[in-house]
């Protein structure tokens, strides 16, 4: 059985498939694991990338042709081929299921990286870059709560109430000068070492740990709060919000007489 595309055309799209599964997600590299079906699914269905639906389509066909010759069929179907650029966000019952995933690991060190993963993102909006760039004297406790410093003083940002706790009691027995994540005197910020780590831990019927996903979640938090949005977007180290429109559609509508009553209120200056 033959695959009817150029070589050079198969190397360009396997070559980075394979790096991502092995390198970037930690997959084991073996034939069967990096070609499986449900590896091209995850792969074609990124929210970390900007392809367009032509291209996630050419992707899996080739992907998918390769996984034939190289594994067998296997069924399969796949979800539609549009780009989600946002990663839907965690409601109050998956954020319930992700506490206990993060204080229920199998030792103190995953117990530790699984709740900084969680406060982090989920309860600071820190991208899954800047989590790895955290060391123990960039956050500061207070009578006012507690603030996170992220990408060397770059930005402060406050963390949310609900994961105060859950941030102090990770990082307790962190040195100040140490990271919050991983190893405390590692060298390397590889997200793939994050990936490998959110992939390994001891799981149940949570949810999938996801960093886009929190970071999502915090943002309409303050999004459905009503937060001031220049404060929101110096919190989140952005300049502007891309893909505001998908972040808005989780947001409650207002009753008619609260969207009247907001629109027809004097600002006060």
């Amino acid at each position: 059985m033959s695959i009817a595309q150029p070589a050079d055309r198969l190397i360009v799209v396997a070559a980075p498939f394979v790096d991502w599964v092995i390198n970037v997600s930690g997959y084991p590299a073996k034939t069967a694991v990096v070609f499986h079906p449900v590896i091209i699914r995850r792969y074609i269905t990124r929210t970390d990338v900007t392809w367009s639906d032509t291209t996630r389509r050419t992707y899996r066909s080739a992907l998918m042709r390769m996984s034939e010759v190289l594994v067998g069929e296997v069924p399969l179907e796949f979800a539609p081929t549009a780009p989600q650029n946002t990663a839907a966000p965690y409601d109050d019952l998956d954020l319930h299921l992700l506490e206990s995933w993060a204080t229920g690991q199998s030792t103190a060190a995953r117990r530790r990286s699984a709740g900084v993963v969680l406060a982090l993102c989920a309860g600071a909006g820190l991208k899954a870059n800047e989590l790895l760039q955290v060391r123990r004297r960039d956050i500061v406790a207070d009578a006012e709560g507690v603030l996170v410093t992220v990408s060397a003083g770059a930005r402060t940002v406050p963390l949310l109430a609900r994961f105060e706790t859950l941030l102090l009691n990770s990082i307790a027995e962190v040195e100040p000068e140490h990271w919050v994540f991983g190893s405390p005197k590692r060298v390397k910020h590889g997200i793939s070492t994050l990936t490998t780590f959110l992939y390994d831990t001891d799981r149940g019927n949570e949810p999938g740990p996801v960093t886009t996903r929190m970071r999502n979640t915090w943002l309409i938090t303050h999004l459905i709060a009503r937060t001031d949005m220049r404060a929101l977007m110096t919190a989140a180290g952005v300049t502007k919000f891309e893909h505001l429109d998908q972040l808005v559609a989780h947001v409650p509508a207002l009753d008619t007489d609260s969207y009247r009553s907001q629109l027809r209120a004097e600002v006060a200056r």
